[in-house]
């Protein structure tokens, strides 16, 4: 997964119009960040976005901080933090942010009853459910296409 994620977030880097095989698709350039607060605007910009405040009702807000480590961001569902180690560009990017703000949602939708897997088949449909909301249609589809091309299934979601 992290690995077809890898590969979507680079194409995000480039941002533009890519091949698709055969069809041209205009991607957006992903943001960067530069400190925290960037990051929290993103987050409740992203929250308050219409299609996802009406698909999820009761959605609490997502706290960020900085990670002390600098190998990985992390989804903290006890306080509902997103830790981001900004030092590293790797970390400092939308895909990143996204794919935290997911576990949050995916964590969400299964409220009172047994979480699911943390990056399986509930947690890569909402990902590709969320980047089509906040990137489009056509980040989504390269995302869904990286997915299934190593193999992996996705949740439908509405």
């Amino acid at each position: 997964m992290y690995a077809a994620e890898d590969q979507w977030s680079a194409v995000l880097d480039r941002g533009g119009v890519v091949d698709f095989f055969g069809s041209r698709i205009d991607v957006p350039d992903q943001r960067r960040f530069g400190d925290l607060s960037s990051v929290q605007r993103y987050v409740d910009a992203v929250l308050a976005m219409p299609a996802l405040v009406v698909a999820y009702p009761d959605l609490g807000p997502i706290h960020v901080r900085e990670r002390a480590g600098q190998t990985k961001a992390h989804y903290e569902p006890s306080t509902a933090t997103i830790a981001v180690p900004l030092r590293t560009q790797w970390a400092a990017r939308e895909a990143v942010v996204l794919h935290e703000v997911a576990h949050h949602l995916t964590l969400s939708e299964h409220a009172g009853r047994e979480r699911p897997p943390w990056h399986g088949p509930e947690f890569r449909g909402t990902m590709c459910a969320l980047v089509a909301i906040v990137l489009g249609d056509a980040a989504a589809l390269l995302l869904r296409a990286g997915y299934e091309s190593a193999g992996l299934t996705m949740a439908v979601h509405p």
